[in-house]
């Protein structure tokens, strides 16, 4: 139905798009296919402008070779404006789409990847959802592009973006009503990764991507939530497709933090963070701190890190005067509308975060290739601490892997799949017993006898080592 559909558009005139690509080191196969794509596949009535802008990549050569490049090659297209931008040193991918849009003068704005491969009519079924409601922004379905092969393939329309209470993306579930078809635009509490579309005037009223983060990472969900409680909506749109590289490591270096954070992050844990972990800490603070409202604490108590890196008050006082001027909805409006999976979360737990036992934490990490979990007592400042959900109905304690913990032959302690089937939930319930984990089954208690030790033994009352708080208990 989307090969067939007739779009409803905008004159050029009041619908032109000014298209941001920002990279720093990206590979010139990967950079030119995105360029490329974009332009043989996109109305050039209403592809106004291309904003390209070099972030400080290391081969000085490539933004010169890419205009060279275009001059031989499309030179002839004069009814687009080109404009390549430089950054003397690396500022970052915030920084930089920022700097893009700031120059853009095209009704609407579409940032990009500069991994991707728009696809065909890409644009029309965006710029039909635009011109009918100026407040929404939109993204397009992602389909994935194999970051080893580089091959395409298709994405699924049965998803929208999330996250969860530590900040971090995920995919939702979506579910379709009775009569709903999978191609209909939906709504989506967060956008599909990086790739959105918005108006240019309504972008600048939110105040852009707020210029306080760093780098890279946590962009996308503070736009999503700054503009979901200051009345806009998110369109995921999936007869509008974009391919892009997920890529499982960043294929970039976050240069050296400088700041206080890291000294502090260091002198909470055994093991220093890296610099992408602190930025992204850093950025996940600035979020709690200017949307949460007291649901801070809940991202506090998964990431008590964040509460000793320092922001800047100025920061947070022009978020709290934008949040008053355009007078948007306190975050618990945006659990019970728009993102209730968030709500229904928090609702059905009846502990959650790091699970401690004096001053160290139960964390689970993968052993070897066969995936088989190793459980043992580690410092609770490590970026990847193991964090824990007590379902408040089953009893089961799960990782954020969705692995729960339960009791084997032997009364082993062992990390496996959750049981959906009642009587196989038996061997992974757990009964909370003032400060104890009494395994139901067995009616042994959990214990850290010795350091880096873990067991089932008799409940003693007031024992230490079988004292286990949670970050936080409902």
């Amino acid at each position: 139905s989307c090969d067939s559909k007739t779009y409803q558009l905008p004159h050029p005139s009041m619908g032109n798009v000014s298209v941001v690509i920002s990279f720093h080191n990206e590979a010139r196969s990967m950079l030119l296919r995105t360029i490329v794509s974009l332009l043989i596949r996109t109305s050039e009535e209403y592809l106004h402008e291309l904003i390209i802008l070099d972030d400080g990549s290391q081969d000085a050569t490539l933004l010169d070779d890419l205009k060279r490049w275009w001059g031989r090659v499309y030179s002839s297209q004069s009814r687009l404006r080109l404009i390549f931008l430089a950054n003397t040193q690396r500022k970052g991918l915030i920084w930089s789409r920022n700097r893009g849009a700031s120059v853009a003068s095209g009704h609407y704005v579409l940032f990009l990847d500069s991994h991707c491969e728009v696809n065909e009519g890409w644009l029309e079924p965006l710029l039909e959802r635009l011109a009918l409601n100026p407040r929404l922004a939109v993204s397009p379905l992602l389909d994935t592009i194999d970051p080893t092969t580089l091959s395409y393939r298709k994405g699924n329309e049965l998803l929208k973006g999330g996250f969860d209470w530590s900040l971090h993306f995920h995919w939702l579930k979506r579910e379709l009503d009775k009569e709903e078809r999978p191609e209909v635009p939906y709504k989506s509490p967060a956008f599909a990764g990086g790739v959105l579309m918005i108006s240019r005037e309504w972008f600048h009223k939110l105040k852009c991507f707020n210029p306080n983060l760093k780098i890279w990472g946590g962009e996308s969900i503070e736009l999503a939530i700054k503009l979901w409680l200051c009345g806009g909506q998110i369109e995921i749109v999936p007869c509008s497709r974009i391919g892009h590289i997920f890529r499982r490591y960043h294929a970039f270096d976050f240069p050296p933090r400088t700041d206080i954070a890291m000294p502090v992050l260091s002198m909470l844990s055994d093991q220093p963070p890296s610099s992408a972990q602190a930025t992204y800490l850093h950025n996940s603070k600035i979020i709690a701190e200017s949307w949460l409202d007291e649901y801070k604490n809940i991202f506090y108590a998964l990431r008590p890190a964040a509460k000793g890196i320092p922001l800047n008050r100025t920061n947070h006082e022009e978020q709290q005067q934008l949040r008053r001027e355009s007078q948007c909805h306190r975050f618990d409006w945006y659990l019970w509308h728009v993102n209730p999976e968030l709500r229904l979360h928090f609702d059905e737990l009846s502990a959650m975060g790091t699970l401690r036992n004096e001053d160290r934490c139960l964390h689970a990490r993968q052993r070897n290739s066969k995936q088989q979990q190793q459980l043992f007592m580690a410092s609770c400042a490590i970026d990847d601490i193991t964090q824990w959900s007590l379902l408040r109905v089953t009893g089961q304690l799960i990782t954020q892997r969705e692995l729960c913990l339960g009791v084997g032959l032997q009364n082993r302690l062992i990390l496996g799949p959750c049981a959906r089937i009642e009587t196989l939930r038996k061997s992974q319930k757990w009964v909370r017993k003032g400060t104890q984990l009494l395994h139901e089954a067995t009616h042994l208690c959990l214990d850290n006898p010795l350091k880096n030790r873990l067991e089932l033994s008799s409940c003693r009352s007031g024992a230490v080592s079988q004292t286990f708080q949670f970050a936080l208990e409902m």
